[in-house]
């Protein structure tokens, strides 16, 4: 089994107030933890080790999008940050 252990010293999310941070951090760790133990893209993102800064790029959504959505949202592109 392998272990995987991401660590996330900073998050920039501009536009964003302190009342969204729980969601966002919810879909985030969701996503991520789903993305990382699919057998298939995770032993994938594993492989890649340590990583000192990732800018993940822009994520755009619409303005009605709920917190949790942002989270999955980012998740999604820091994952294919780390891939790529």
């Amino acid at each position: 089994m392998t272990r995987v252990v991401l660590h996330i010293d900073r998050l920039v999310l501009r536009g964003l107030g302190d009342a969204d941070a729980a969601g966002i951090g919810a879909g985030l760790q969701g996503e991520l933890g789903r993305l990382l133990a699919d057998r298939g893209g995770g032993s994938r993102l594993a492989s890649f080790g340590h990583v000192a800064s990732l800018n993940a790029g822009k994520v755009r959504l619409a303005s009605d999008t709920k917190s949790r959505q942002l989270g999955i949202s980012t998740g999604r592109a820091i994952a294919k940050g780390i891939a790529r």
